[in-house]
């Protein structure tokens, strides 16, 4: 007895070569899709990270400058005898000009043990610590040049010290003055005629970014408050402003 066995036959299909241009192409629209998103987070990123850095170094550059500042024409009143003048120059500076940096030198006494802004020590109290801040513009370097003696030498008109911080472009240096001795400013001024008037100082430093290429195209405030176009180089840039009172020429602080 024979028997008869019925095969089935699957019939297989593949994609048609239409079906597979519209998968491919719709792969690379996707791919594109996720391609942008990741170089536009990361662009943010980038520029975040660098937000946060230059906030650290602006900060970091004011304090530094400010605590200086703050004890500007201090004295060292000794256990024998009464000394209230401050014999030494609290404040003075150079107002730069044509995009030259502003200078600033501090003065005030030292104890035993204070430092100057290069690290050296005071050996002797009394001994008159000057502090000379400045810019090597070049190298985008703010620098410091510390001094202690009995009489400080003049600072050295090229930029000189140790270097305290990168990436600076711009130091300004503005001095509230007081011209009729009620310790309240009067005016701000980049060159004071008397030294002796001036009661605060506004501070600014102009900090880059260390990294290229971070912000697109268009304008940034600089230390004047004028709007200046980014450079080729793309840098992120931001001007830090500080208001820094000289405490040992007013009698009431805030």
């Amino acid at each position: 007895m024979m028997s008869t066995k019925n095969s089935k036959h699957i019939k297989q299909q593949g994609f048609s070569l239409v079906e597979l241009m519209i998968a491919m192409t719709l792969g690379l629209i996707l791919l594109l899709v996720i391609g942008t998103v990741f170089v536009s987070s990361r662009q943010i990123f980038r520029e975040q990270e660098d937000n946060a850095r230059l906030q650290e170094s602006g900060r970091y550059a004011l304090e530094i400058i400010g605590r200086s500042i703050k004890q500007a024409g201090h004295v060292e009143i000794p256990f024998t005898g009464f000394k209230v003048a401050f014999e030494g120059t609290a404040i003075s500076g150079t107002n730069g000009t044509g995009g030259v940096a502003d200078t600033l030198t501090v003065q005030y006494e030292g104890a035993v043990g204070d430092r100057d802004c290069e690290g050296a020590g005071v050996t002797v109290a009394g001994r008159i610590i000057q502090n000379h801040f400045n810019l090597d513009t070049l190298n985008a370097e703010l620098q410091c040049k510390g001094d202690i003696a009995d009489i400080p030498p003049v600072p050295a008109a090229a930029p000189v010290g140790s270097v305290l911080l990168e990436n600076v472009e711009d130091l300004q240096v503005f001095y509230g003055i007081d011209t009729n001795g009620d310790q309240s400013v009067d005016q701000y001024t980049e060159s004071p005629v008397d030294w002796n008037q001036v009661v605060t100082t506004r501070i600014c430093v102009l900090i880059r970014s260390e990294k290229l290429n971070v912000v697109s195209a268009g304008n940034y405030l600089d230390c004047n408050g004028a709007s200046v176009a980014i450079p080729s180089d793309r840098r992120l840039r931001r001007a830090f402003t500080a208001t820094i009172n000289l405490r040992n020429r007013i009698n009431s602080m805030p």
